[in-house]
C-alpha cells in the first residue's frame, strides 16, 4: 500500500516534471548562445566519459570504485543535511557500496540519482571567481556532469534497492524532476550567476501555472 501511494503521488507530480523540463530547456538554450562556454562544458562532459571508457577497457576498476564512492558520498551528504547519524560507510568496485544511518527518507535514498554534486560545487563558486578562470570552472562543471550521468547510467543498469523501496514510478519521477531542477540551477549559474536562478524558478512556476490552467480547461470545462 505504501508503494501504491508513492506511485500515485509520482503520477500527480508529472506536470511538475514537464514544467521543470521546459524551464531547463530554455535555460540550456540561453547558455548555449555563449559559444566559448558551451565548448568548455561539452569538453568536460565528453572528456570524463571518454576517459572512463578507456580506463575501463584497459581493465582497471578505479573509475567504478570512484563512482561507487561518489554514490555513497552523496547519500552521506544528504544524511548530514537531514541530521541523520552515520553508522557506517562502505564502498567497493566489486561489492558496491552502502551506508548505514540512524534513519532515512526518500530524498536521502534517491539523492545520488539526482544531485550532481561536483557540477553544483564548481557552478556555485564560478560567480565569485575572477573571470579569467571561468572557462576552467565550466570545464570542471562539465566533468562533474559527465561523472553524474555515468554514475546514474551504471547504477540504473542493475536493480537498486533505493528505487525499489520507494516505488519505480515515484522514484523515476522524483529523479527526473530534481535532475531538471539541479541542471537548471547549474546552467543558470554558469550562464549569468546567482540572479539567473530566480529567473529559472520564475519560469518554472509560470510553466506549471500555464499547464494546470490548460489541463483544467481541457478536462473540467
Amino acid at each position: 500500500m505504501y508503494k501504491v501511494i508513492k506511485n500515485l503521488t509520482g503520477f500527480i507530480l508529472v506536470p511538475l516534471v514537464s514544467s521543470a523540463t521546459l524551464s531547463f530547456y530554455k535555460t540550456a538554450e540561453d547558455f548555449s548562445r555563449r559559444e566559448e562556454s558551451i565548448i568548455y562544458l561539452l569538453t568536460g562532459i565528453i572528456s570524463y566519459l571518454v576517459i572512463r571508457l578507456i580506463i575501463s577497457k584497459i581493465g582497471s576498476s578505479i573509475m567504478e570504485f570512484a563512482e561507487v564512492f561518489y554514490h555513497e558520498l552523496i547519500h552521506t551528504i544528504y544524511s548530514v543535511i537531514f541530521l541523520k547519524g552515520i553508522k557506517s560507510f562502505f564502498a567497493s568496485d566489486a561489492k558496491g557500496g552502502e551506508i548505514q544511518t540512524s534513519r532515512s527518507n526518500f530524498i536521502i535514498e534517491l539523492s545520488p540519482y539526482f544531485f550532481p554534486f561536483v557540477a553544483v560545487f564548481f557552478s556555485l563558486i564560478k560567480p565569485i571567481v575572477v573571470e579569467k578562470y571561468h572557462g576552467y570552472l565550466i570545464l570542471c562543471a562539465g566533468t562533474g556532469i559527465g561523472l553524474h550521468l555515468s554514475s546514474v547510467f551504471h547504477d540504473l543498469k542493475v536493480k537498486q534497492s533505493d528505487i525499489d523501496k520507494n516505488g519505480i514510478l515515484f522514484s523515476f519521477v522524483i529523479i527526473f524532476l530534481l535532475n531538471m531542477i539541479f541542471l537548471g540551477i547549474i546552467f543558470s549559474l554558469l550562464d549569468s550567476g546567482y540572479p539567473r536562478i530566480m529567473e529559472f524558478f520564475d519560469d518554472f512556476l509560470e510553466n506549471f501555472r500555464d499547464l494546470i490552467k490548460f489541463l483544467t480547461k481541457k478536462f473540467i470545462d
